[in-house]
């Protein structure tokens, strides 16, 4: 527990918190099973925040969780990006001359182009 002022009184939950981790460790064989069932009985029992901390004070402590570090989503660079729509591009007016099918990425383009500009001016 954290810094306690001595003499502060115990709640339901701060029992409940002591008595939860006294039954983790008595499942993690720990604990006898008189050992585990006199601190319980002492964990109900206490009227102070400083009785609590002696129960388990024979005890290994939780393990901090470890903090994954905080990665920035990658993206490509928007030269890269530009570069590849341009050679799409090029390739879509290509395939519409040579062969004389309609430039559907062309048309996509101008598709995508004219709504996002449709949406951008509402905000």
């Amino acid at each position: 527990m954290q810094e306690l002022q001595p003499r502060m009184r115990a709640g339901d939950q701060d029992r409940q918190r002591v008595v939860e981790q006294l039954g983790k460790h008595f499942g993690e064989g720990r604990l006898t099973l008189e050992e585990f069932d006199e601190r319980v009985v002492r964990a109900h029992a206490s009227m102070y925040l400083d009785e609590l901390p002696p129960l388990t004070a024979d005890l290994p402590r939780d393990p901090e969780p470890r903090r994954r570090p905080t990665r920035s989503p990658v993206r490509a660079s928007s030269g890269v990006l530009v570069l590849l729509i341009a050679m799409l591009l090029a390739w879509s007016l290509v395939s519409a001359v040579v062969y004389g099918a309609p430039p559907l990425f062309a048309l996509f383009l101008l598709f995508l182009f004219l709504r996002h500009r449709r949406w951008s001016r509402r905000w």
